[in-house]
C-alpha cells in the first residue's frame, strides 16, 4: 500500500540543518567587490587623514601672529597691516613702540578691516595702526576669486577669522600644491615663516633670482597690479575708508605706508592707477585724519636692498624699518 503523504523535504535533511537552512545569496560576489574597494580605500583615506594632520601641525605665519596677540594683547601699542609689502619689509621690533606685525601675502583690504576690528578692541594701549597702501592691494580682487583662494581658509583655520566655511576651505589637501609646499619648507627647515613677533624671513640676498628680478620680473609684477575691474577698486576704496573711519572713532592713528619699490616697477605704474592711489590718501586724511609716508621712490634704495621688483630683502627691510621708525617719531613729535 502506498503512502499518500507528501514527503517534507526538511524531514529528508540532516538534522544539524534542519531548521537553520538558508539558499546561498546570489549577490555573494558584489560583497567580496565592496570589501575589497573597503580594503583599498581605507588605507588611502588613513593615509590622508595622517597628512592632513602633518600639515595642519607644522607652524605658519597666521598661527604664530594668533598666538603673539594673545600673549601680547595687554602691551600691544601698534598693529601693522597690510599685503606682504609690509609682511616683508617692517620689522616691528625695531620701531619704537610695542609692535606686531599682522600683514600677510596678498593680504586684502577687507581681511586688513577684519583684522583690525578682531584685534584692537583687546589691546588697552594700542595707539598707532600702520597699513601698507599703493599699488600692490588698491586695486586687489577679493582673495576668494584668485589662485590663492586657499590663503582665506587660512584665517579661519588658524586665526579663527573670517566667514570662509565652503567646503573647499575645509581641508588643506583641497590644495595640494600649497600642502606640499608647506611640507617641502619643512623638510628643508624653512619654517617657522616668520619671527614671533610676525616678520617674514625668508627674503633673504642669498635666495634673490639676480638673472631676472629687474628685468622680466618687472612686467610681471605690474601685469599682475595692473587693475582689470574698477568697480572693485572703488570697493577697495571703500574698505580703506571703513578702516580710516574706524581709527578716528577710536582715537587711533592710521599711517598709510607706501613701501620702496624698484624704480622700473615705480616708473610702470599707470598714471590712472597712481592718480586713484593719490585720491584715495586724501579721502583718508580728510575722513579719519590718516598720515602718509611715502617711501616709494626714495633713492637711498640700492639694488641689493630689493628681493625682486617691489618687495625688500631681509637687509632692505632693516635698513626701511629703521627709516620708517624715525619717521613716525618724527610725526608723532609733529602732528
Amino acid at each position: 500500500m502506498s503512502n499518500n503523504n507528501p514527503i517534507n523535504p526538511s524531514s529528508q535533511r540532516p538534522p544539524s540543518l534542519q531548521g537553520n537552512y538558508s539558499p546561498p545569496s546570489e549577490g555573494g560576489a558584489g560583497g567580496w567587490v565592496c570589501r575589497g574597494w573597503v580594503f583599498f580605500l581605507l588605507p588611502l583615506l588613513l593615509l590622508a587623514a595622517a597628512a592632513e594632520l602633518y600639515v595642519r601641525s607644522l607652524p605658519n605665519s597666521y598661527r604664530i601672529k594668533r598666538q603673539t596677540m594673545e600673549q601680547m594683547e595687554d602691551s600691544v601699542e601698534t598693529i601693522i597691516l597690510g599685503n606682504s609689502h609690509a609682511y616683508s619689509g617692517i620689522r616691528p621690533e625695531l620701531l619704537a613702540d610695542c609692535a606686531v606685525n599682522l600683514a600677510n601675502v596678498s593680504q586684502t583690504l577687507d581681511l586688513d578691516l577684519l583684522l583690525l576690528e578682531h584685534y584692537a578692541p583687546r589691546c588697552p594701549r594700542l595707539r598707532h595702526i600702520v597699513l601698507t597702501l599703493d599699488n600692490s592691494n588698491l586695486f586687489d580682487l577679493p582673495m576668494q576669486q584668485t589662485d590663492e583662494w586657499f590663503r582665506c581658509a587660512y584665517y579661519r583655520r588658524y586665526m579663527h577669522l573670517g566667514p570662509y566655511y565652503r567646503p573647499r576651505y575645509w581641508l588643506e589637501l583641497f590644495h595640494f600644491q600649497s600642502a606640499r609646499g608647506k611640507i617641502e619648507k619643512w623638510w628643508q627647515q624653512r619654517h617657522p615663516d616668520c619671527t614671533p613677533l610676525g616678520w617674514d624671513t625668508e627674503k633673504s640676498l642669498d635666495q634673490k633670482n639676480q638673472a631676472e628680478w629687474n628685468t622680466t620680473q618687472v612686467e610681471r609684477v605690474l601685469g599682475r597690479h595692473t587693475c582689470s575691474d574698477w568697480q572693485q577698486a572703488q570697493e577697495n576704496q571703500r574698505l580703506l575708508l571703513c578702516i580710516a573711519s574706524y581709527c578716528r572713532d577710536h582715537q587711533l592713528q592710521l599711517t598709510l605706508v607706501a613701501t620702496p619699490v624698484y624704480r622700473a616697477y615705480s616708473n610702470g605704474i599707470p598714471s590712472r592707477q597712481r592718480d586713484f592711489i593719490g585720491q584715495s590718501r586724501r579721502l583718508c586724511i580728510e575722513t579719519g585724519g590718516a598720515r602718509v609716508l611715502d617711501f616709494e621712490r626714495d633713492s637711498a634704495y640700492l639694488d641689493d636692498d630689493f628681493f625682486d621688483p617691489d618687495h625688500l630683502t631681509r637687509e632692505g627691510a632693516t635698513k626701511f624699518t629703521l627709516q620708517l621708525a624715525d619717521s613716525l617719531v618724527l610725526s608723532d613729535n609733529n602732528p
